[in-house]
């Protein structure tokens, strides 16, 4: 009997080591292939970061280079209304002030209506450059520093319009 109790006792212990050790292999074999596929859904994810980010640096490749030009152009339109601003200087002459060009004598054209207009003194009676159709240095100044204004503002819209539609713009 005791030989009975020993063997029974054996078998009981052989048992639970058994199960212990196919629950154990059990445990491995999941734990193996839980790290396969984890391992699995890394490359696919490293592969699907490195496409992404290639195709961010694309776009701020492709960003930066529309933004270059964008400053060329702007370089070239500011180049521009320099140019016209000192055309407009040098026909102001010498004195610096502005001719209204609606004058008498101002180059509008031939006519006796325009020559007789051109003994009439101007708005100051004393003064023969009014006379002449020059526009006085404050009224110059205000409208040379109002169009540098307006430069400045179309200047500025061309380039932030142009922006707009490049952010805009489809792929």
């Amino acid at each position: 009997i005791l030989i009975k109790i020993g063997a029974a006792l054996a078998l009981l212990v052989a048992l639970f080591f058994a199960e212990q050790y196919v629950e154990s292999r059990g445990y491995d074999r999941a734990w193996a292939e839980a790290n396969v596929a984890i391992q699995q859904k890394e490359a696919q994810a490293a592969t699907q970061l490195a496409r992404e980010t290639d195709k961010t640096r694309a776009a701020e490749q492709a960003l930066q280079a529309k933004t270059n030009q964008q400053e060329k152009d702007d370089d070239t339109h500011q180049k521009t209304v320099a140019d016209l601003r000192d055309r407009i200087r040098t026909l102001a002459g010498p004195s610096g002030r502005l001719r209204d060009p609606h004058a008498p004598g101002c180059g509008g054209g031939g006519g006796s209506a325009q020559e007789s207009a051109a003994s009439a003194p101007g708005d100051r009676p004393g003064d023969p450059a009014e006379a002449g159709g020059l526009l006085s240095p404050d009224l110059t100044r205000l409208l040379q520093s109002k169009d540098d204004e307006a430069d400045a503002i179309n200047l500025a819209y061309i380039s932030c319009r142009a922006d707009a539609f490049t952010v805009r713009a489809p792929d």
